[in-house]
């Protein structure tokens, strides 16, 4: 059954970056929600379940009396970090779900996914769903939410539950915990790095869209549809340079991009001692230099977002002039810059 207004919704990670968003937009639309997260959501609107997605019996509490889950949470790291810790978040956590699901009558499950689950460090150009997995990812978190996924979409059909993936682009605006803090630490010492000779595309979404494409796709979303058991790229229209695209809202903060680009070739022979120091000391500090953050924005990395429009009719809720005068405003507080 398709997510109507009276369903009862669960967000799992709806205090992250793309779940708060997508929590508020389906309060605005009138769905009771509940939420399930290592920490309590502020909004006395939601029903708050304090819990860990590595915790069967927690996520098996959290998913009784509920028609639609979204299962958002996950563990980032771009790099080669505690592979531990992303294992049993994005694997054996959708495992959890998938179980609890079954269990307790779920009838939907969409999963945000992440366009990393087909790249391989080689150039995607109007990338779609026929897209096969990669035999090698770049980092362990690529491949564990190509585990993940494969878990979920797996799971169609089976004591009637229906599931669908989402392969969110590159996520930026409000809220942001990972791309934009890291260029703002960087432009905070000196201009921005421009990596790659600046003819590389990349494929981004603003966190509004994302929630908003999350709603059309559990709208039309049933086991025996088209969408059921299917991966979409979910994307923004015309991709852009990674650094172009970023810069309008970098210089808007009182941060500058530097003039000259910084070859390819170089930055990712000095990536492997940035991750080979992260690996062996453990240093809560992400590496800014990775050989993913590299590659992926060095080499084309688009979609097309095709399917996606065909089949549950998404088109970007916000756009790009709008998006982006939204995310420099939270910025300048968030990071208390450009605020003369």
């Amino acid at each position: 059954m398709a997510l109507e207004q009276s369903t009862r919704a669960l967000v799992i990670g709806g205090c992250g970056f793309v779940g708060k968003h997508l929590v508020q937009q389906l309060l605005a639309a009138g769905h009771p929600v509940r939420v399930f997260d290592l920490q309590p959501y502020p909004d006395p609107q939601v029903e708050s379940v304090v819990g860990d997605l590595r915790k069967a019996e927690q996520v098996l509490q959290a998913c009784h009396d509920v028609g639609t889950v979204f299962l958002c949470a996950a563990a980032v790291d771009w790099g080669w970090g505690n592979a531990q810790l992303l294992h049993d978040v994005n694997v054996l956590g959708p495992q959890h779900v998938v179980a609890a699901c079954q269990a307790t009558g779920v009838a939907q499950l969409i999963y945000t996914s992440s366009v990393d689950v087909v790249f391989e460090g080689k150039p995607i150009r109007a990338g779609d769903e026929q897209l096969p997995y990669p035999k090698q990812h770049l980092d362990i978190y690529g491949a564990t939410k190509t585990a993940g996924e494969r878990l979920v979409l797996a799971a169609n059909g089976q004591a009637g539950l229906a599931t669908s993936a989402l392969r969110l682009g590159g996520v930026y605006g409000p809220g942001d915990s990972h791309r934009l803090p890291s260029l703002v630490n960087l432009g905070k010492r000196g201009p921005i790095p421009r990596l790659g000779n600046g003819s590389a595309r990349f494929s981004h979404i603003y966190v509004e869209n994302a929630a908003h494409g999350h709603i059309l796709a559990a709208q039309r979303l049933t086991a025996d549809g088209a969408m059921g058991g299917q991966a979409y790229f979910l994307v923004d229209p015309n991709p852009d340079n990674f650094f172009l695209f970023l810069k309008p809202i970098v210089e808007a903060l009182g941060l500058r991009m530097a003039k000259r680009h910084v070859p390819f070739g170089l930055m990712h022979f000095l990536a492997w001692p940035s991750e080979f120091w992260y690996r062996t000391t453990r240093s809560k500090t992400r590496p800014s230099l990775t050989r993913y953050t590299v590659t992926s924005t060095c080499v084309d990395f688009w979609f097309t977002g095709a399917k996606a429009a065909n089949d549950f009719g998404y088109q970007p809720l916000v756009d790009l002039a709008e998006a982006r005068q939204r995310t420099i405003a939270w910025a300048k507080r968030e990071f208390n810059l450009g605020m003369k």
